[in-house]
């Protein structure tokens, strides 16, 4: 996320001055010229959603690769525990 973020800031020309939107329309940087002539920054989350999905995946994911992982481990385990001559 910090990473997409990155990107849209200096992706943006010095002269352009709107509002960028990445991951699915989850993330805003926004460039704004102020009355002085400076230039003015906004980023933030725009739409949670994309972000939620994403970690909800990650941890589906994540936990699915830990079950297969320890079941794995346990049958080469049982494998081991019957093998003649042992």
């Amino acid at each position: 996320m910090a990473a997409t973020l990155l990107a849209l800031m200096f992706s943006t020309g010095s002269d352009e001055v709107g509002e960028r939107k990445a991951f699915f329309g989850s993330m805003v940087f926004e460039t704004v010229e102020k009355d002085n002539g400076a230039t003015g920054i906004t980023t933030g989350v725009d739409n949670p959603v994309p972000i939620i999905v994403l970690f909800l995946v990650l941890t589906v994911v994540l936990t699915m690769i830990q079950i297969i992982y320890r079941g794995l481990k346990e049958r080469r385990d049982q494998l081991l525990r019957e093998k003649p001559g042992t």
